[in-house]
């Protein structure tokens, strides 16, 4: 029952990021100013006409894109009370090989402080730096999910050594992948991913185009609407160009990982898994920019983001306890 339940966590976490991503790249982030319901009801309401600025709201009413935000908060709803329950079973005793009590516990209040700031996003309207940490949020509940269930996997009685330089270098490629992530949240979230326009691999027509790197990071105050963006283009184009140098360390590093560990035979689904969503997320990268960000392509950059991270975390975990 236990890894049953942390199965659909995972699945859950994975409906949740992708349903962020899409509420977030569709501009429906504030698609119902209020928090945890929508105009002041548990649902979308459905007796106002599309444009209806209802009273004590100052956003005329928008239903489809109330509906994505909703249905993101029901689906998160459910994780919660997903996530508790598998603290509770691990409390009673239930994994089949040992778990022990921190990581559900910390991972049952972690997703408490993720509902605060989902509601922090609404009534902080769409701060950069609390929708991106936001969307850290949906990508770390996945990853301690995922790994708690990667722990209630089979072991082997006879593992492989792995040199620790290659562990170390596996290390470096997590926390480059983390980067990128960040990076690309904070692309997203100051609506910079078009500011380079369609070109591919230059940028507005240049290798080295005009940017602000100093504005590119700034955090602006509160209280403030920041729908749409609020940074000159140049800073724009700093965020973009620096997510764009992340991808090419990513994807340099994971390249010299791969082929230091192509010759464990044990690890050889590991390499082809990692080479497959890597390329893949490439591809989709690259197509966001030339395609002007269609938003299928833009979520399902978000998703192979996250299965990327936890490729890698299961590599690490194959690395560091025995098979």
């Amino acid at each position: 029952m236990y890894r049953k339940f942390l199965n659909f966590a995972i699945f859950l976490a994975f409906v949740v990021v992708i349903l962020g991503a899409w509420t977030r790249l569709a501009d429906a982030g504030l698609g119902c100013p209020d928090w945890p319901g929508c105009y002041g009801h548990l649902t979308v309401p459905d007796h106002h006409p599309d444009g209806t600025v209802i009273e004590g709201f100052d956003r005329p009413l928008e239903a489809f894109k109330g509906w994505m935000e909703m249905i993101h908060r029901y689906a998160a709803g459910i994780l919660g009370l997903v996530i508790f329950t598998i603290a509770y079973l691990v409390m009673r005793g239930k994994p089949s090989f040992h778990q022990g009590l921190g990581l559900p516990i910390f991972l049952s209040f972690f997703v408490i402080l993720q509902a605060a700031f989902g509601m922090w996003t609404v009534t902080l309207k769409v701060h950069p730096v609390i929708v991106t940490t936001h969307l850290l949020g949906g990508f770390a509940t996945a990853s301690m999910i995922f790994w708690l269930r990667i722990k209630q996997s089979r072991p082997q009685l006879h593992p492989t050594y792995v040199p620790r330089k290659v562990r170390f270098l596996t290390l470096v490629v997590l926390l480059a992948l983390i980067f990128q992530i960040i990076m690309g949240g904070w692309t997203s979230t100051n609506y910079a991913a078009l500011s380079c326009g369609a070109d591919f691999p230059t940028c507005q027509g240049q290798w080295w185009p005009t940017m602000d790197f100093g504005d590119a990071f700034f955090l602006g105050p509160l209280g403030h609407d920041y729908e749409f963006g609020v940074l000159e283009n140049p800073a724009r184009t700093a965020i973009q160009v620096i997510h764009r140098i992340g991808a090419v360390v990513v994807l340099t590093l994971s390249l010299i990982l791969l082929a230091s560990i192509a010759r464990y035979r044990h690890m050889k689904g590991n390499v082809i898994a990692i080479a497959l969503i890597l390329f893949t997320q490439i591809v989709l990268g690259i197509v966001n920019v030339m395609w002007s960000l269609p938003l299928p392509i833009a979520v399902a950059h978000n998703a192979v983001a996250l299965m990327l991270l936890l490729s890698i975390l299961a590599l690490i975990h194959k690395m560091t306890r025995p098979l």
